[in-house]
C-alpha cells in the first residue's frame, strides 16, 4: 500500500472520528462518510465506516444514560480504538499481501507479455520478409511468364513464317520444275527442227548437185559422197550436241529439285522442331501458372496469419491496459 495512503489512514482515530461526527451531527443536516473524511482531513474508508457504525451504536447508550461519565465513552472508544486498530493493521496486512501478490502477478504478466511481444515482433519480422520474399518470386515468375509467352509469340510468328516460306518454296519449285520441263520440251522441239531442217537441207543440195551435176556425176561422185559424209558428220555432231545439252539440262533440273526437295524436307523438320518447343513452352506457361496459382495461396495463408498475429497483439496489447488500469485503480484506492 502506498506511503500516503498509510499517512491519511493514521489521522482517522476513533477520537476524531467521533468528533467530526458529533459535530456534523449538531449542525441538523444530513451528512456521511465524505463528509467525516473531509473534516478528519484524510483516512480510508475502510477505517472510517466502522468507526461512524460504532458512533451509532454508541447513540442510544448516551440518550439513555446522557450523565455516563465520559471517562467511559473514553475508554469504551479507547477500546474501541484498540479493536479498530488491530482491525486497520489486519486491513493493512491483507492491503499489503495483496499489494505484493498485485506487483508479483504485474511482473509476472509484464514479463510475460514483454516475451509474447518480443516473439510477436519476431514472427512479424519473418512474416514481412516471407511476404517481401513472396512478392519478389511472384514478381519473378511474372516476369518469366511475359518472356516466355512473348517467346511463345515469336515461336508462332518463326512458325507462321517457316510456313508461309516452306509454301513459297514448294510453290517455286512446282513454279522451276515446270520451267525447267518447258525448257526441255523446247530444247527438244528446236533439236528436231534444227534436225528436219538440216535433212530438208541436205535433200535440196542432193537435189541441187544431182540436177546441176548430172553429167559431172562420175567426176563428182567422191566430192558428192564426202560433202554428204560431212552432212551426216555435222548433223550427227548436232543431234549429239542437243542430246548432251539434254541430259546436262535434265541433270541440272535434277540437282536443283534434289536440293530444293532437301530444303523443303529441311524447313519440314525446323517446323516439326518449332511445333514441339512451342508445345513445351506451353507445358512450361502452365506450369508457371500453376506455380504463381499456389504461391497466391501460399500468400493469402500468411496474409491471413499475419491478421491473426496482429489481432493477438491488439488482445495482449488490451489486456496490458486493464491491468494497467487494475493497478491504477488498487493505488488509488
Amino acid at each position: 500500500m502506498p506511503w500516503f495512503v498509510i499517512m491519511s489512514m493514521k489521522k482517522a482515530t476513533p477520537k476524531a472520528v467521533f468528533e467530526a461526527c458529533e459535530q456534523l451531527e449538531l449542525q441538523d443536516r444530513p451528512w456521511n462518510r465524505d463528509d467525516i473524511r473531509s473534516l478528519v482531513g484524510g483516512g480510508s474508508f475502510s477505517v472510517i465506516d466502522p468507526l461512524i457504525q460504532a458512533w451509532r451504536k454508541l447513540q442510544p447508550v448516551r440518550e439513555v444514560a446522557p450523565s455516563v461519565p465520559a471517562e467511559l465513552l473514553i475508554q469504551v472508544a479507547t477500546l474501541l480504538e484498540q479493536q479498530i486498530s488491530d482491525y486497520i493493521e489486519q486491513v493493512e496486512t491483507r492491503d499489503s499481501e495483496r499489494e505484493s501478490a498485485l506487483l508479483e502477478v504485474n511482473e509476472v504478466i509484464s514479463s510475460n507479455l514483454q516475451r509474447v511481444e518480443s516473439e510477436l515482433s519476431d514472427k512479424l519480422e519473418v512474416s514481412q520478409q516471407a511476404n517481401h520474399d513472396l512478392e519478389a518470386e511472384l514478381s519473378r515468375l511474372e516476369h518469366n511468364l511475359n518472356e516466355k509467352s512473348q517467346a511463345l509469340q515469336v515461336a508462332s510468328l518463326q512458325l507462321q513464317v517457316a510456313e508461309d516460306a516452306s509454301a513459297s518454296l514448294a510453290k517455286r519449285l512446282q513454279e522451276q520444275q515446270a520451267f525447267y520441263e518447258s525448257a526441255a520440251e523446247q530444247q527438244k522441239r528446236y533439236q528436231q527442227e534444227e534436225i528436219v531442217r538440216a535433212s530438208e537441207l541436205h535433200q535440196q543440195q542432193i537435189h541441187q548437185l544431182t540436177s546441176d551435176a548430172k553429167q559431172q556425176l562420175a567426176q563428182q561422185k567422191s566430192e558428192l559422197l564426202e560433202a554428204s559424209q560431212l552432212s551426216e558428220d555435222r548433223l550427227m555432231r548436232l543431234i549429239d550436241q542437243g542430246r548432251n545439252e539434254l541430259k546436262e539440262l535434265q541433270v541440272s533440273s535434277a540437282n536443283k529439285v534434289s536440293a530444293l526437295t532437301q530444303e523443303l524436307h529441311s524447313d519440314k523438320q525446323l517446323i516439326v522442331k518449332q511445333k514441339h518447343e512451342m508445345q513445351s513452352l506451353e507445358f512450361a506457361l502452365s506450369e508457371a501458372q500453376e506455380s504463381i496459382g499456389t504461391l497466391k495461396k501460399e500468400y493469402q495463408g500468411l496474409q491471413i496469419q499475419l491478421e491473426t498475429k496482429m489481432s493477438e497483439s491488439n488482445d495482449l496489447a488490451e489486456l496490458k491496459t486493464s491491468i494497467l488500469a487494475l493497478q491504477g485503480q488498487l493505488l488509488k484506492s
